[in-house]
């Protein structure tokens, strides 16, 4: 079957390129999951963009230094037990629990609901790459699963973006397996729409 392709007009997409997935309907967090997921796999199979790991890179070294804090504290109190440790431990314990503030901070109003990042390479390779995010929301005890994508012209710098509410009954069927042909069609349709008719 074939499908708009913004970024290859001639490919087809092959539905048994693909795992099946099979999912229980009424665990929202699975379907989501499996949604988000068939995306990614859509985004570096069918366009070949390249995941970006920033937002996990810059989450994971927030952790780290809050670890690190907890180890540092736990040497030294061992090298210099209390009370000698008590100024070090005190430090070290506000400190962390300062950075479980800034690490929730983090996820709340710059990783929100975003599960991949992708740059879209100059194809001359000579320009600057665009760059894409998407993200999701899947309420519990809906069906109706929200999807954003928002693109970055890395020449322009100009910012576009869509959203879409759609009910997962269209790509589930009976069984609990996902519909690759529909979902694909589905987001095919979006990656087109912020891509190349420059939605707002």
């Amino acid at each position: 079957m074939l499908f708009n392709m913004a970024s290859n007009k001639e490919k087809k997409f092959q539905p048994e390129d693909y795992e099946p997935v099979k999912v229980d309907k009424w665990e929202t967090t699975e379907v989501k999951n499996a949604l988000d997921d068939a995306i990614k796999k859509f985004v570096k199979e069918e366009y070949h963009y390249v995941e970006n790991f920033s937002l996990a890179d810059q989450k994971l070294s927030l952790c780290s230094v809050a670890c690190g804090l907890s180890l540092f504290a736990l040497v030294y109190d061992y090298l210099y037990p209390f009370p000698e440790s008590k100024y070090i431990l005190a430090t070290c314990s506000v400190s962390y629990f300062i950075m479980m503030g800034v690490i929730t901070l983090f996820s709340k109003y710059r990783e929100r609901s975003i599960f991949m990042l992708a740059v879209e390479k100059d194809k001359a390779g000579l320009g600057p790459d665009n760059m894409w995010s998407f993200s999701s929301f899947l309420p519990r005890f809906t069906d109706t699963y929200t999807i954003t994508l928002q693109f970055v012209d890395g020449k322009s710098k100009e910012t576009r973006h869509v959203q879409r509410k759609e009910s997962i009954t269209k790509w589930f069927d009976e069984d609990g397996s996902l519909v690759m042909e529909n979902f694909f069609r589905f987001f095919d349709e979006l990656h087109f729409e912020v891509k190349e008719k420059k939605v707002l």
